[in-house]
């Protein structure tokens, strides 16, 4: 890659949008990055994770990358997103849009459809990767660690919502879990969220995250951050 390229990194603040962000970096030297967070105020989107996404710019505080962010209706989601994505990969000229997307059929259709449009490459590294392998390598072997904003899928109870996965014995725990009532472990459908507070790309520093936790007898609950600190 040419090192004038840029690349747009489409970014929650979630352990699998910074993953992707990482290996863009990393591993494929795709040029400079940019950050777009696009959020809402609806949080029952189907392209976006919405819950705590306006704290990624706290990553990009740390991480020294300029942050870009958008906010959408959510009445006419993919066309807002695309409206959006398009007016910013104008505005920096992107050669790449790189996305966290693992598994959604409908989220890769969608941003390669964008990509294509615009005349660039959408690059999603962690696509059809295994679920399993994936949280091993993105914890275990990368030292990425999270804090699970939000639940809802049996096995992960009360005691999940603002758990902090970030060793071997915590993915272990959540494997454990995700064979025993076959949800995926990454949370790719949903049944999950993540915020990261731990990375190699956060030169040394962490996030402590802070927040109230809401569960609702029907077996789901989340944590809304209210306050974090760097350390």
């Amino acid at each position: 890659m040419s090192k004038t390229d840029r690349f747009l990194a489409l970014y929650t603040g979630g352990k699998d949008s910074h993953y992707a962000l990482y290996i863009a970096l990393k591993v494929l030297d795709l040029g400079k990055p940019y950050i777009l967070n696009i959020t809402s105020s609806r949080e029952d989107l189907y392209y976006l994770h919405t819950i705590n996404s306006k704290w990624a710019q706290i990553h990009s505080e740390i991480m020294g990358i300029e942050f870009i962010s958008r906010e959408i209706r959510g009445d006419r989601e993919y066309d807002e997103i695309k409206e959006v994505i398009t007016r910013v990969v104008s505005e920096i000229n992107a050669e790449y849009i790189v996305s966290g997307v693992v598994s959604s059929n409908f989220q890769k259709k969608a941003l390669d459809s964008i990509a294509s449009e615009l005349g660039i490459k959408h690059v999603a590294p962690l696509w059809g990767r295994n679920h399993r392998d994936l949280l091993i390598e993105e914890v275990v072997e990368r030292g990425i660690g999270f804090v699970i904003v939000a639940t809802q899928a049996m096995g992960l109870d009360e005691e999940w919502v603002g758990k902090e996965i970030s060793t071997h014995k915590d993915v272990e725990e959540l494997l454990r879990l995700s064979s025993k009532y076959s949800f995926s472990p990454i949370g790719e459908g949903g049944e999950y969220e993540s915020f990261v507070v731990k990375s190699p790309l956060f030169k040394g520093r962490r996030i402590i995250a802070r927040g109230e936790k809401k569960w609702f007898l029907s077996g789901w609950g989340y944590m809304r951050i209210n306050n974090v600190e760097i350390v």
